[in-house]
C-alpha cells in the first residue's frame, strides 16, 4: 500500500514539474519576450521532456549565447534555397533579426551570420525545425498556429527579397519554385501534430 501511495505522489509530483516547465516556456512565449529569454526556457524544457533533442542541438554547436541565432534557422534555410544567399536576402534576414531583438554585437547574430556565409548542414534545418515545434507545443492550437505564421510569414519575406523582374512588372510574387517548396516543407514540419 505504501509503495502504491508513494509512487503516485511521485508521479504526481513530477506531473507537476513538467507543467511547471511548459509554464514557464508558455508565459515567455506569450509575452513575446526577447528570442535569448524564450532559448533559455526552452532549453530547460527540452533538458526534461527531449533531453535527446537537446543532445543533438549541441552536437550542431549551438550555445545558450547563440540559440536565438538557431530560432532564424529557417530563414536561412530559404535564403540558402537557390544555392546560395543574396545580398538582399542577407540584409532580409539580418533585419528581421534585429527586430527579434537580436543585438548588432550578439554571439547570436556572429553565428547567424556564419550560417549566412556557410550553408549548414541539412540535419541542422531539421532539428532547429524540431525545436521549433516543441516549442510551439505547449500553445494553445490558435496561438500555436499564429506563430508558425509568423515563422513561415518572415520566410517568405525572405525568399520575396530576391525577386526578379517578373515581380517587378506583377508577373509573379518573386518566390522561386525551390523556394516555394522549402516554404511549403517548413510549414508541413511546423504544423504537424506528433
Amino acid at each position: 500500500m505504501d509503495d502504491r501511495i508513494f509512487g503516485e505522489r511521485e508521479k504526481a509530483m513530477e506531473e507537476a514539474f513538467f507543467r511547471d516547465q511548459d509554464a514557464r516556456l508558455l508565459d515567455k512565449l506569450r509575452q513575446r519576450a526577447d528570442l535569448d529569454d524564450i532559448a533559455v526556457e526552452l532549453g530547460r524544457k527540452l533538458q526534461v521532456d527531449s533531453p535527446e533533442l537537446l543532445a543533438k542541438v549541441r552536437e550542431l554547436g549551438v550555445t545558450l549565447e547563440t540559440a536565438a541565432a538557431f530560432f532564424l534557422a529557417p530563414l536561412v534555410q530559404v535564403a540558402w534555397a537557390e544555392g546560395k544567399v543574396k545580398k538582399s536576402e542577407l540584409n532580409t534576414v539580418l533585419r528581421l533579426a534585429a527586430e527579434r531583438g537580436i543585438a548588432e554585437d550578439s554571439p547570436a547574430l556572429a553565428k547567424l551570420k556564419e550560417w549566412l556565409r556557410i550553408r549548414p548542414s541539412d540535419s541542422f534545418f531539421s532539428t532547429a525545425l524540431e525545436v521549433l515545434h516543441a516549442g510551439f507545443a505547449v500553445l494553445p492550437p490558435a496561438e500555436r498556429e499564429s506563430r508558425v505564421k509568423s515563422v513561415l510569414d518572415a520566410c517568405r519575406q525572405v525568399a520575396e527579397a530576391s525577386a526578379g523582374v517578373g515581380r517587378l512588372f506583377g508577373i509573379d510574387d518573386g518566390v522561386s519554385s525551390v523556394e516555394a517548396d522549402i516554404l511549403e516543407s517548413i510549414a508541413g514540419e511546423l504544423r504537424s501534430h506528433d
